[in-house]
């Protein structure tokens, strides 16, 4: 039992005890903590129930809760608030039984979830660029929080690997190099096992073949038919098919890599490819499929809010098939493979109606019924001018610039002495590494998922304020302070906290806070309270560090102290780790 849930458990009892053993307690972290810990509002709907004032109530149920030694003060405020300090040495004596634990203090349920997280969505033949990022990181702290919790967690990667663009592909390589055995149909033997290009000759040829196919029908009737023998199993097609996606994977998980963002599946579009067309011949001739004007759709009627949904275009009229369709077959399969509780799609917001008519088609063809789809929705990464983040001369960002400016900036504060003071030069070459992706991460997870965000290079890796930075120095500090005094960060039974300062009080009370940020984290799918709770903690070690010396005391406090600052690091590296940031040794 964390301490809110012992908190929740005190007032339940004392609501039962003066004759109230159905009121809902309503405790909660208090909006005033210069007043209170916690707060109960259980009084004011009890009220309206037994029609009595409730300030009559809040007084009742305070007088029993100030006979219990647990809390130092209860009082009644406004129209019948109960606030609620715990006594300092109640906070100091579950230090070692909640906070020890290790998920600090958080209690998972009893039931967990089964959760397929769609995140990433890299297109093969195409370099990652900015709006890449937010996907991986948002994507990954997401299934990092969720496994935190307790919830079985696949998370999928989702490759563009299959339709017109891989047919482009094939139709220039062909042209360029008709001669090689891809392209003849009498070829019997092994193709090459190396591929005829490398990744960056596929980054090149892609958006030329692209814009030619915009201009040139002759050309782009020819990709529309490497696409369509590829998807029915032309050899050759498929041999060099598969070298576009071995070499375009390889570099695709370097760059993830370094971020520490990782996938469990690294399934495509292509996954679905025989699925798709069962799945289509199937609702064709149960009639859910329509056809319109040479297209098949499936009518939707109306969106959640009232709206007429357009229909989810399934096979367009010239016979390619679309996204909607693909996306339906794959959460077809999820739920046969996996048989998840919840879906989630970590996705550009601007793919909102999308989705909308991917999981209303979803529920038409019974899927709702065995399955619960979300699209978590991201705002984009804008520069200072508001727009698109791009690099200084206007052109598109790729992901491995950015990384690269994240990690340059972190090594131009070393240089200036910033931080990375008595560093070697291998050492700050490691550490900017560290400092500058995590800062990167993050300065995106840090903002509320679904706004914009104006990202400042210059402000990225600084140590103050709200940054990546500051909680990394916060956290190496804490290891610092106890290897210095030849301390284990290992905690241990007889690690006991003795209030003797107010900031050791806030610490505390902000290390049992852990359990409520983690669930409206969850319950909301939103990283950024993580953040949030990182920065105060990181701001409240700041000041306990400042207003408590621990070489210089007794030794009493400085066993508590030290005690303080072990809990300190392991719940802070327990939140880290959910957001996916790594911290160095040094900084």
């Amino acid at each position: 039992m964390n301490l809110l849930q012992l908190v929740k458990q005190k007032v339940q009892d004392a609501f039962t005890k003066v004759g109230f053993p159905e009121a809902q307690t309503l405790v909660r972290l208090s909006d005033r903590p210069d007043i209170s810990d916690y707060q109960s509002n259980g009084a004011l709907p009890l009220a309206k129930t037994l029609r009595q004032p409730p300030r009559e109530i809040a007084a009742k149920v305070a007088s029993v809760l100030k006979e219990d030694p647990f809390f130092q003060a209860v009082t009644v405020d406004g129209p019948g608030f109960i606030n609620l300090k715990i006594s300092d040495n109640e906070l100091g004596a579950n230090a070692f039984r909640i906070l020890s634990e290790s998920h600090g203090g958080y209690e998972r349920p009893d039931t967990p979830k089964k959760i397929v997280i769609d995140y990433g969505g890299p297109n093969i033949a195409k370099a990652l660029h900015v709006g890449h990022l937010r996907p991986a990181v948002i994507g990954d702290s997401i299934k990092r929080l969720c496994r935190f919790v307790g919830d079985e967690v696949i998370g999928d990667v989702h490759l563009g690997d299959w339709g017109l663009p891989m047919g482009l592909l094939i139709a220039i390589i062909q042209e360029r190099n008709p001669t090689l055995p891809f392209f003849d149909p009498n070829f019997k033997g092994e193709y090459p096992k190396e591929a005829p290009f490398t990744s960056k000759d596929l980054e090149t040829l892609y958006p030329l073949a692209s814009q030619r196919s915009k201009t040139d029908e002759t050309f782009l009737n020819k990709a529309k038919e490497c696409t369509r023998k590829l998807q029915e199993g032309d050899r050759g097609y498929r041999a060099l098919w598969e070298h576009f996606i071995k070499i375009s994977v390889s570099d695709i998980q370097k760059i993830y890599q370094e971020l520490d963002v990782h996938f469990d599946l690294w399934w495509g579009e292509s996954h679905v490819h025989d699925r798709l067309q069962q799945m289509i011949h199937r609702l064709q001739k149960d009639g859910t499929i329509i056809s319109d004007n040479g297209a098949e759709i499936i009518p939707l009627g109306k969106s959640k809010n009232g709206n007429d949904l357009p229909p989810l275009i399934m096979v367009k009229s010239d016979g390619a098939v679309m996204y909607g369709a693909t996306d339906l077959a794959t959460i077809e399969e999820r739920v046969d493979e996996f048989h998840p509780d919840y879906i989630l799609y970590v996705v550009d917001a601007r793919q909102g109606l999308h989705f909308e008519q991917v999981f209303s088609g979803a529920e038409k063809i019974g899927l709702a019924q065995k399955t619960h789809c979300e699209h978590l929705g991201f705002g984009t990464i804008n520069g200072k001018d508001n727009k698109p983040f791009k690099t200084r001369d206007g052109g598109v960002m790729t992901l491995r610039m950015l990384i690269d400016l994240a990690t340059q900036s972190a090594r131009q504060k070393m240089e200036s002495g910033e931080m990375g003071r008595d560093l070697s030069e291998s050492e700050k070459d490691q550490i900017s590494q560290i400092v500058g992706i995590s800062a990167l991460k993050f300065a995106d997870l840090m903002n509320e998922r679904m706004k914009n965000y104006i990202f400042d290079e210059d402000k990225l890796t600084g140590t103050e304020g709200k940054t990546g930075p500051y909680i990394l120095y916060a956290l190496v500090r804490m290891r610092s302070v106890l290897e210095k005094m030849g301390v284990s960060a290992t905690i241990e039974e007889n690690d006991l906290v003795t209030i003797t300062h107010p900031t050791e009080r806030q610490l505390l009370l902000r290390l049992y806070a852990l359990p409520d940020s983690v669930q409206t984290a969850y319950d909301n799918r939103a990283p950024h309270v993580i953040c949030d709770y990182l920065f105060k903690l990181a701001q409240d070690f700041n000041s306990f560090y400042h207003d408590c010396p621990i070489k210089t005391a007794t030794p009493d406090i400085q066993k508590s102290r030290l005690a303080l600052t072990k809990y300190a690091l392991h719940i802070g590296l327990l939140m880290s780790d959910i957001l996916g940031l790594k911290i160095p040794n040094k900084m």
